[in-house]
């Protein structure tokens, strides 16, 4: 029986549409694929496994492609003529940010294709800046397969969490994508090579050593090596080096309306350097010496008048260093310190 007209017409229309539909899939399918594997393998050309994108390939990998994307990209935005400016910490962030990519790699076999890691440079990329609308660095952002417009729907990582670092660059990938980044590998602070070194050092001054503990040779046996160690862990102690030490904190800076002049002594309460805290600690330990000189050594001199001198001499120091102190701590905190005589006087 033959198939009339207009059913055969419909027939073909509807076969030749389904082709065309599944030829387009097929084509888009592919070149998704096509995308993945050029950016599996410019990861692979990255050491640390960060892409190195340009204006050229953010508009291949983020603003060509259709929504949704088969793949996630977390960029980290860089300039490196900011990296000498120490309170911005880019060059750490960075560091920081390419541990997090090579131990997601890592933790994942190499073997994940949904989420990639990425940085762009202000000189090379500027107009990527003004498209993501970055003006401030450090600044982070994660593109997400259904983001169109990088500026509004792309996610930025608050600028508060960078403290942590590399683990909470970990938390913010792992709460916004679901994906698990896994523990951090961070590169052990000796090598195999240096460990074995030490150890083969230790093993051949071993009894030497011993030797020297035996009969008391040592420098651990010099009560002047005690001495200077308490004096040592004292100026440690009140000048804030750990504190510059956690927060990394620069010894000094440049004043930004005159390259040419350094700043060691910042005016606010939030902030302070580490020049700042050496000059203080400088003058506590003054005073601790001077405390330390008339309690132990000067009760020995006999002289009634040398003690005298002495002691006149070690008031008039320690005043004019706890003045310095204070008025320091006036002129960054804007709070006075101020003596008040018992009312009975009055």
């Amino acid at each position: 029986m033959a198939i009339p007209s207009s059913s055969a017409y419909l027939f073909l229309l509807s076969f030749f549409t389904l082709s065309l539909f599944l030829a387009i899939s097929t084509a888009e399918s592919e070149s998704e694929l096509e995308l993945v594997a050029d950016l599996r393998a410019l990861q692979s050309e990255s050491k640390s496994g960060v892409i190195h994108l340009d204006d050229r390939t953010i508009a291949k990998f983020l603003t060509s492609p259709k929504t949704p994307r088969p793949y996630s990209i977390l960029i980290f935005f860089d300039a490196t003529q900011l990296h000498d400016k120490t309170e911005l910490h880019l060059r750490e962030l960075r560091q920081e940010f390419a541990l997090v990519a090579s131990s997601f790699i890592t933790n994942h076999n190499n073997s994940n294709t949904k989420l990639f890691f990425a940085d762009i440079e202000f000189r090379e990329s500027q107009s990527s800046f003004h498209l993501f609308g970055v003006n401030s660095l450090p600044h982070i952002r994660l593109v997400g397969p259904t983001a169109k417009s990088l500026k509004d729907e792309s996610e930025q990582m608050d600028q508060g969490d960078f403290s942590r670092l590399a683990e909470s660059m970990a938390e913010f990938v792992e709460s916004r994508t679901k994906l698990t980044v896994g523990p951090i590998h961070r590169p052990p602070i000796l090598s195999k090579t240096q460990m074995g070194l030490i150890v083969a050092l230790l093993l051949i001054s071993s009894p030497f050593i011993a030797k020297k503990i035996f009969a008391g040779e040592t420098l651990l046996h010099d009560p002047k090596i005690w001495l200077s160690g308490a004096v040592f862990i004292y100026f440690f102690s009140v000048s804030g080096a750990m504190h510059n030490i956690i927060r990394k904190m620069p010894m000094f800076l440049v004043d930004r309306n005159d390259p040419n002049k350094l700043i060691f002594f910042y005016q606010g309460s939030g902030m302070q350097l580490g020049a700042e805290g050496f000059a203080v600690g400088f003058l506590y330990t003054i005073v601790g010496l001077l405390l330390a000189f008339v309690t132990h050594l000067l009760v020995y001199v006999k002289n009634a008048k040398a003690k005298r001198v002495a002691m006149v001499f070690a008031i008039c120091v320690s005043f004019w260093a706890v003045q310095k102190v204070i008025f320091l701590d006036n002129w960054k905190t804007g709070y006075g310190i101020h003596g008040f005589w018992p009312s009975s006087w009055n």
